[in-house]
């Protein structure tokens, strides 16, 4: 690849790494080069800032390595991201959905309309305790990787088109998009066709 080609504003970015628990070294997530994590630099939001900063001015094959704190990676854990919702929200036809189970992820949306995970901690009769908060939330983590990829991003990479139901979508039933406000979700895989 050319020199010119290196991580930075305007370019798409393949990348494959190992991501670990720093104290300990335990493995925690891996993106392997056939199927590496991707990126548009200033334009994907979903990247760890730490991560990115690693990144910048790096050319395909070149490697990296950093040991970034919560605040650099996936954040503290905070207590309000540990929320009640109304069991309700995650049916169907009158039934939870077969997906909502204790210890599942689920993709859900925010009142704002932007897509989140959140994980089941509990199901009562009336009610589901989610956790979102990201699951390495409150950990230092090393990332050792290697750039795969570095090219000019395309114009519908730089500005991808806003998806999704926009915002104060509420789910209802069979994946219908019934308006509304929810104030902290909608419900499981495939409501509102957001995804």
């Amino acid at each position: 690849m050319e020199n010119e080609n290196k991580v930075g504003p305007g370019k798409y970015v393949k990348y494959a790494y190992k991501l670990y628990n720093e104290p300990d070294g335990e493995l925690l997530f891996e993106a392997k080069s056939d199927a590496p994590d991707e990126m548009v630099y200033g334009v994907s939001q979903e990247v760890v800032p730490g991560l990115i900063a690693a990144m910048k001015d790096l050319a395909a094959g070149d490697k990296f390595e950093v040991v970034l704190p919560p605040a650099a990676a996936f954040g503290e854990r905070y207590d309000d991201n540990v929320v009640t919702l109304e069991k309700e929200i995650f049916e169907r036809d009158g039934k939870l959905a077969e997906e909502v189970k204790v210890g599942a992820e689920l993709p859900m949306m925010t009142a704002e309309g932007f897509r989140i995970l959140g994980k089941v901690m509990d199901i009562t009769d009336k009610e589901v305790k989610m956790d979102f908060n990201h699951p390495f939330a409150g950990k230092t983590v090393k990332y050792v990787g290697e750039v795969v990829e570095v090219r000019d991003a395309t114009p519908e990479e730089l500005h991808p088109a806003a998806g999704g139901c926009g915002g104060g979508c509420c789910c209802g039933s069979e994946g219908s998009c019934s308006g509304g406000s929810c104030e902290d979700g909608c419900g499981s895989e495939g409501s509102c066709g957001c995804h």
